[in-house]
Formats: structure tokens, C-alpha cells, sequence
């Protein structure tokens, strides 16, 4: 896998479709998809075209499709999890954030090999940061090699980037509840920004409801590989194929039982 290769077509990408639009849309470049929450724009689909493109010239038999493309084309996830290479793009990761004109937005990118993450790449373009990961090799922040930092031994000391709003009801009640126990919980509403954030060390556990695969295989990987866990809510590997079954990604076993217990408790 070329890792700087791709990495710099990623940058390019940022550099020619979406930093140029950030803090400049107007109405006819934003659309809802789904819902009033969730948005799209002319940047997420020009970057995801772009993308693409380069990802097909360099790997000519892969199986290459985004958010944007699947919300098209749905039965494209199942076919990229099963082919013997396929990369998944998530363009715009924040995109609400963007349209918004904050920084917290992130371009996503994993590549698989029958469903499993072998490589991926997080760029936050507005802070020049460049995460990378590659399956056995480790995790790197701009070229330097990330090791999982030890989390506070309290929970009451940690800080936490926890999303309930797409689990079920009683589920996020128990959750936002339990949000009490610990120092402060700061979710910044894009998982890309959110686990460099937690590879940093600047939070310590995050917390998601709703999983989709482009949102959180390449930072799962990456947390992997800095010597974390990620593990779904029932304590199970995460599964790709499986978007309901919440993932909570803390700095080891210990940490992630401690922090399960805490948040899950009916009180």
C-alpha cells in the first residue's frame, strides 16, 4: 500500500475542492439527503469524485465508493467489504461543521481487504495534520510515530467525546445521565476529528451510537494500531457489516471496562 502516495492525493483533494469552499457556500451548494441533519455539499461530492479518481489510476482493480456514492448506490458497501481491495471514502467528515464554518471537519479514508482495515488516513486540512495507519505497522501524526497515551486512572479526571443522539432513547438517557461521572464530555460532532483528539490524548475515551463503516474503520484501525481498543457496546469486536452496534474506543481493556461500567449503569 502506497501510504504517502495516497496521502498526498488526500491533501491535494483538501487543497482543490474543499478549502476553497470552506466559509464560501452559498444555498444551491448544500442539499439535504436523508433528513434536515444530514446535509451534503458540492465540496463532499467534488472531493469524493476527485478522490476517487486518483484512487482508481493508482489501483486500477479496486473497488472504490464514499458516503456520497453509497447513499446513491447502498448495495456498494457490501460489495467493497467483500472485494479482495476496495477503499472507502468519507470526503467531508464534520460536514455540518463545515457548512457551519467550524473547523472540525475531517477527510476520511480506509482501505480493506475482504471487509478488514489494512490501511487509513485522517486529514484535518484547517490544522495540516496527516494521520496514517497501516495494519502491523503503527500509527503516525505527521510522520511521527503515535503511542496511545495513558488515560487518568479516575474516571472522574477523564474527558470524553460521547454522541447518544442516534441510540435508542432509553439507551442515551442512561448515557447523558452518566455523562456526570466524568471531567467533562466534549463531542465535536466529526468522529475523524474526535480520534485524533483521543490519539492525542486531549480526550480519552469516545463514544458512538450509530456506526458506519467510513466514519469509524479508519479511526478504529488507527487506535488499533497506537496500542488502544475499540470494541463494540456489547463488548465484541467491531463489525463492519453491524451500523447499530455502538463502539466505545478507550487506551486499553481495563480502561474500556472501567469506562463501560460507569456509563452504562442504570443509577
Amino acid at each position: 500500500m502506497d501510504i504517502l502516495r495516497v496521502a498526498s492525493f488526500i491533501k491535494e483533494t483538501a487543497e482543490t475542492e474543499i478549502l476553497p469552499r470552506f466559509n464560501n457556500l452559498t444555498s444551491k451548494d448544500i442539499r439535504q439527503k436523508t433528513s434536515k441533519q444530514d446535509l451534503v455539499t458540492i465540496a463532499d461530492l467534488e472531493a469524493e469524485k476527485r478522490l476517487s479518481s486518483y484512487l482508481k489510476d493508482l489501483y486500477p482493480n479496486a473497488l472504490i465508493g464514499g458516503e456520497e456514492s453509497i447513499a446513491e448506490y447502498p448495495e456498494l458497501k457490501n460489495e467493497i467489504l467483500k472485494s479482495d481491495l476496495g477503499f472507502l471514502i468519507d470526503p467531508i467528515d464534520g460536514t455540518n461543521n463545515f457548512i457551519k464554518g467550524n473547523h472540525r471537519f475531517a477527510v476520511m479514508l480506509v482501505a480493506l481487504q475482504k471487509g478488514n482495515a489494512v490501511a487509513s488516513w485522517i486529514y484535518i486540512p484547517l490544522e495540516n495534520k496527516m494521520v496514517v495507519a497501516e495494519q502491523g505497522c503503527g500509527c503516525f501524526i505527521n510522520s511521527k510515530r503515535v503511542s496511545y497515551p495513558v488515560p487518568p486512572a479516575k474516571i472522574s479526571d477523564m474527558i470524553g467525546a460521547s454522541h447518544t443522539k442516534r441510540m435508542s432513547q432509553g439507551l442515551g438517557k442512561i448515557i447523558d445521565k452518566n455523562l456526570s461521572k466524568i471531567k467533562e464530555n466534549r463531542p465535536a460532532y466529526c468522529a475523524g476529528y474526535d480520534y485524533v483528539a483521543l490519539l492525542e490524548g486531549r480526550k480519552n475515551f469516545s463514544l458512538y451510537g450509530n456506526i458506519l463503516p467510513w466514519d469509524h474503520l479508519p479511526g478504529t484501525l488507527m487506535v488499533q494500531e497506537a496500542g488502544g481498543i475499540s470494541k463494540q457496546l456489547d463488548g465484541a469486536d467491531y463489525d463492519a457489516h453491524n451500523e447499530e452496534g455502538g463502539i466505545l474506543s478507550a487506551f486499553n481493556e481495563e480502561a474500556w471496562q472501567k469506562i463501560h461500567q460507569s456509563l452504562f449503569v442504570r443509577s
